[in-house]
């Protein structure tokens, strides 16, 4: 046991002046959202001050996006949105109408407290009454330079029924489901979308804490 323990490491995370070599950028498409190939040379994680080979990959630009795990601590109930993804089933998903959390993209000169309590109305037509941040993290950093910034967002009430803006091509049918119920549909891989799996899993171990907080220990 204490060989193995000399042997692990420890991700280093980057305090470098420099963390790559950008050599070259061009944009190959750009409106709602844009995609470059990029040219960077990464400084190396090994021992001393080098650099790894170039690389070039291209690059889909996204939208900063606020994500809201929408909860009632009243009756320890969730409001999950349920909506057609190209994406997924290009992937060969075999229900593309995927369960996810509310979200949206954060507008230019928006805070992301701002954007969370916007788009839950939007989506859901719920009033958000207080929010817990989660974090921030990136859906896919290989490929997408997209940055989600997460929240529990405790609401009041809630009405099941269709969502959404036409015109955006959003049509979201909401669910408000028993808290034991979703995890169960975790457990059993019936909620595939990477977003809300990660709040639930982060709910599910903060659970006690919010309801505490919010007065239904």
């Amino acid at each position: 046991m204490p060989a193995k323990e000399k042997n692990m490491t420890t991700p280093k995370k980057a305090a470098l002046p420099e963390a790559a070599k950008i050599l070259s950028r061009k944009t190959v498409f750009e409106a709602y959202h844009k995609l470059e190939v990029v040219k960077v040379q990464p400084r190396s994680l090994k021992a001393g001050d080098g650099w790894c080979h170039e690389m070039e990959r291209e690059i889909f630009f996204g939208k900063s996006i606020a994500i809201m795990l929408l909860y009632i601590p009243e009756t320890d109930e969730i409001l999950l949105n349920q909506q057609f993804r190209l994406g997924a089933m290009l992937a060969g998903e075999k229900n593309p109408h995927m369960l996810e959390c509310a979200a949206g993209a954060i507008d230019p000169g928006e805070k992301p407290e701002e954007a969370a309590r916007r788009e839950a109305f939007e989506e859901t037509g719920c009033k958000v009454l207080d929010l817990e941040f989660v974090g921030n993290c990136y859906s896919s950093p290989g490929c997408m330079a997209e940055q989600f910034w997460m929240y529990i967002a405790r609401i009041e009430k809630a009405k099941t029924g269709i969502y959404g803006h036409e015109h955006e091509g959003e049509e979201i049918l909401t669910h408000l489901l028993p808290y034991k119920k979703v995890v169960e549909m975790i457990d059993n891989n019936e909620i595939t979308n990477v977003n809300a799996a990660l709040m639930l899993n982060w709910f599910a171990r903060h659970r006690d804490r919010l309801r505490k907080k919010w007065g239904y220990a």
